[in-house]
């Protein structure tokens, strides 16, 4: 649920996110190219989902920080609200859940 929130509501271009991220060393340059090189925004959008995906919970609440210094603070609270909600707080929740397949909110293995 996170993930396609993320995907279908983050403003990848606002302000620069991508290159903040690099700087705040949350992506690897290597991941800031392989994300600026994607065509579409969608693709681009799941190209930095997978890379946060493998952060520390720590880098993920640099990216939450750094979308609310980019202008979208609205969507830090609603990811905010989910997690404390699911009892997510103190995890990449994307570590638990993206990419893997999902039936009546269980993984399929």
């Amino acid at each position: 649920m996170i993930c396609q929130f993320l995907t279908h509501t983050v403003d990848i271009n606002r302000n620069n996110l991508i290159q903040k991220l690099a700087t705040k060393d949350i992506l690897s340059p290597g991941e800031r190219h392989k994300i600026k090189e994607q065509r579409t925004v969608g693709t681009k959008m799941s190209s930095l989902i997978t890379a946060m995906r493998d952060k520390s919970a720590a880098e993920f609440e640099s990216f939450l920080t750094t979308l609310s210094e980019t202008g979208q603070p609205s969507l830090v609270h609603v990811v905010w609200q989910a997690l404390l909600t699911v009892g997510k707080t103190g995890q990449n929740p994307l570590q638990s859940v993206c990419g893997k397949k999902v039936y009546y909110g269980h993984p399929i293995r």
